[in-house]
């Protein structure tokens, strides 16, 4: 990775994090540590000793209003829980958050939740941000519609679990959704999207993909999980709401996996489209489809681009998965 400013100042513990989370080179001055309020000394004490962090906070909420927005400054979130009290808006431009922690898939230990109800639980609406090595809990209540709602044009989320839905009120209710994606030239590179321990009844998705205003969605997600626990045949993992302007996603090694109990139901579908207006939704060949019946209803074929590389009849069965007893 190229030069950093300032990289001198930078303590290897703070560099190690930010490399891995891909951190583009140019760290502007402030680099914050948010804590829990029962952890404070020893981060405080790390900070007063090697003098690498401009400020310290109790909170997600403070850093998210106390960094200056558009300079590339870097709030690190330490590998404990972080619990919302209320919906955050992230509307800086060109911020980074960093959860202190290694490189793992799953349920990362630097961790947002919910202390009661709200929906969405989280806003981005700044441009240019990146978020990394982060796992948020997505809710408490039937209400909790939304986690991430995202209108911000070109964020990036870098190994990011979208944990939810999180009880099993949250996963039976019709309104359910786990991202809701408004926006164009967003990046998604080995993200998690779901969680396989709650059940889902209802028509939702784990993804709903939307035109912004300016009638364009580009987004790319690369090695990328769905997965989602079935308890009847209607959830799905993405929407896409095609009904204006033009919806262009790309899938590149991604997996969309669902379980059930005994693996006794398989979704209809993985995904759905509103239909109406132009919509590109491309799959490569090493993407999977575990335990669904078929990428999308017939009508909606003609959204849907995959490689015809197979040995399967049908293009609609080249990339899903089936379990051997179904032969």
């Amino acid at each position: 990775m190229g030069g950093w400013i300032k990289s001198r100042n930078l303590h290897p513990s703070v560099r190690w994090q930010l490399e891995q989370a891909g951190i583009l080179p140019g760290v502007a001055a402030n680099k914050a540590v948010v804590y829990s309020s029962t952890t404070a000394a020893p981060y405080l004490y790390w900070s007063a000793r090697d003098g690498r962090i401009d400020q310290m906070y109790s909170t997600l909420p403070l850093a998210e209003a106390g960094v200056t927005t558009g300079r590339n400054d870097v709030i690190l979130l330490t590998p404990e829980n972080h619990s919302l009290a209320s919906a955050l808006t992230w509307d800086l431009n060109l911020t980074h958050l960093v959860g202190m922690y290694g490189p793992a898939r799953l349920n990362q230990r630097a961790r947002i939740g919910m202390s009661t109800t709200f929906t969405p639980m989280i806003t981005v609406s700044g441009y240019g941000n990146s978020f990394s090595n982060i796992y948020t809990m997505h809710g408490t209540a039937a209400g909790d519609y939304v986690g991430w709602d995202i209108t911000g044009n070109r964020n990036s989320f870098l190994n990011v679990h979208f944990g939810g839905p999180m009880i099993a009120a949250q996963g039976g209710h019709a309104s359910y959704e786990g991202v809701k994606l408004t926006a164009t030239e967003c990046y998604f590179k080995d993200c998690v999207f779901g969680v396989a321990t709650i059940g889902r009844d209802e028509t939702t998705p784990n993804l709903t993909i939307t035109v912004p205003s300016n009638g364009y969605a580009h987004n790319i997600f690369e090695n990328c999980d769905f997965v989602l626990f079935a308890d009847d045949t209607d959830p799905y993992f993405v929407k896409f709401a095609n009904t204006s302007g033009v919806v262009f996603t790309e899938f590149i090694g991604c997996r969309f996996i669902a379980i059930s109990s005994n693996m006794a139901v398989t979704p209809a579908v993985a995904c759905t489209f509103t239909s109406g207006s132009t919509c590109v939704t491309t799959f490569d060949q090493t993407s999977q489809f575990i335990n669904v019946t078929n990428i999308t209803v017939s009508a909606s074929h003609k959204y849907v681009f995959l490689p015809t590389i197979f040995a399967a009849t049908a293009d609609e069965l080249n990339l899903i998965a089936k379990n051997n007893q179904t032969f």
